[in-house]
This record gives structure tokens, sequence and C-alpha cells, in this order.
């Protein structure tokens, strides 16, 4: 298959990686092993394998997540363009055809943060950029917002709530698997990228809830900024743990409904 090296040689790192102990940092800054990218060029860039018969499913984190800073116009320079056109061209030539966009243009200040108007402006034109690029390349761009932390978050939403989000964004990446290579993202690629990695995980390859977890870490990403229990798990993982319940009770229903039916 087209993807074929990629997938090998990102399982057999998986294996690699997975065989050796997961650092637990102190510090909140550098927290989990940040596996290194697959590619040279683009920041935290990972396939998922192989999954429901796809192996063009894709993680990383934001294509120009270095561009965009804060500038006394909302016009992208040159220079950012160029750049930004050539790490597009580089998605294309790995055949991604989708980038699903995790950032959320609406809310640069999370975490209840005083407003910061010029972080605010560098993350519009950041995934101004993006898009405009990724368009321009023949690359599909789908904004599907989701926050860490705040109002209206990862951190204030139910458990149903955020399966409900993270189904609507995977049934967005498998539809478009069907036609073209699809990468999704965050900003750095580590926290909200890693749930929905986690979630496919463990909806779609059944993989148990803990597993999925460390991988998550293991990826970068920091349970201990987003924890309301001093560290020991996140938000994120949280929701992960209660997601995995509510996965399970369909199945547990379906069993003992078949139970019933054999002792009648």
């Amino acid at each position: 298959m087209k993807y074929a090296w990629i997938v090998t040689s990102a399982l057999v790192f998986r294996v690699m990686v997975a065989s050796g102990a997961a650092t637990t940092q102190s510090s909140i800054e550098s927290v989990g092993e940040r596996v290194p990218s697959e590619d040279s060029v683009l920041a935290d860039f990972h396939s998922l394998g192989l999954i429901e018969g796809q192996t063009d499913i894709f993680r990383c984190a934001s294509p120009v997540h270095d561009l965009g800073k804060p500038a006394p116009t909302t016009r992208q320079s040159d220079e950012e363009i160029d750049i930004a056109k050539a790490r597009m061209q580089r998605l294309y030539g790995l055949g991604i055809r989708t980038i699903i966009s995790l950032e959320d243009a609406q809310k640069p200040n999370e975490g209840g943060d005083p407003p910061n108007p010029a972080k605010a402006a560098a993350l519009k034109r950041r995934v101004s950029l993006e898009r405009m690029e990724a368009q321009e390349t023949g690359i599909r761009f789908v904004p599907m917002p989701m926050a860490n932390s705040g109002p209206g978050s990862l951190q204030d939403m139910s458990d149903v709530q955020v399966l409900d989000l993270l189904n609507r964004v995977t049934d967005e990446v498998f539809k478009d698997a069907k036609t073209g290579g699809v990468v999704f993202h965050c900003a750095a690629g580590h926290d909200r990228t890693g749930i929905v990695a986690a979630f496919i995980r463990i909806k779609y390859e059944h993989w148990p809830v803990d597993q999925a977890i460390d991988e998550m870490r293991r990826y970068g990403h920091n349970w201990v900024k987003f924890s309301n229990n001093g560290g020991t798990s996140s938000w994120h993982e949280d929701h992960l743990r209660a997601i995995a319940s509510l996965l399970a009770q369909p199945t547990a229903r379906s069993a003992a409904q078949q139970q019933e039916v054999g002792q009648q």
C-alpha cells in the first residue's frame, strides 16, 4: 500500500517506545515523552497505523504553529506564506487530502487567562494562513474547534458531551479517510490531538483505556497542567475513563439480552 512504509515504521517505533518506562516529569512544561516526529519537517507527525482497514490516518501539531506571530498587520508576510505553502505541499505529497483542525480561533485565552489581544490575533492569522494555503494546495480544511480549558471546553463539558464531540470528530476522520489521507491536529499536537487519538484507540481498536492514556502521555499530553486532582490525571483522561465505560454499556446490555434469550 502507498503508506505501508509509514505504517510499518510507526508500528515498530511504537513498540520500541512502549517497551521503555514512561517518564513522569515534575515540571508542567515538560510532561510526557513527546515521541520524535516521523517526519523531518512536520512537527509531531505520526501515523496511527492500520485502523478499520485504513492506513492513511495521521496526527500532528499545527503545520503552521510557528507562523502567524503577532504583527502590526493581519496580513501574512510573504515569507510566512511561502513556508506554509511548502508545508502544505509536503502534506499533499504524503497523500494527505484533508486537514481537520481542532484549534479554536474564538478561544485563544483558555483557562480563565486575562484577554490577550496579541495572542488572539496571532491565532486567527495562523488559522487563516493554514486554511488559505491548504485550499490552494488542494487539501480540504475542516475546522472542528475544541478547547482544552475554560467555559465550554473539555474542562467543564460533561462526559456525554465530550463523547458526542469526539464521535463527531472521528466520524469526520473516517469519512475523509475513504477518499485520501487525513490528518488531525490542534496547536502542539499533544492534548486535544491526544484525546482524539486515544478515543480512536478505545472505540475502534478496543484498547484498554489505560493503554490509550499511556500512549497519550508518551506523545506529550500535559496531564499535570489540565488536572483537578493535583496532577494525578487530567480531565481529558477522566473523560476517557468515563467514556470507555459508556461505550461498554451497549455491549453489556446486548450480552445480557442474549443470555436472557438463551435461558428462555
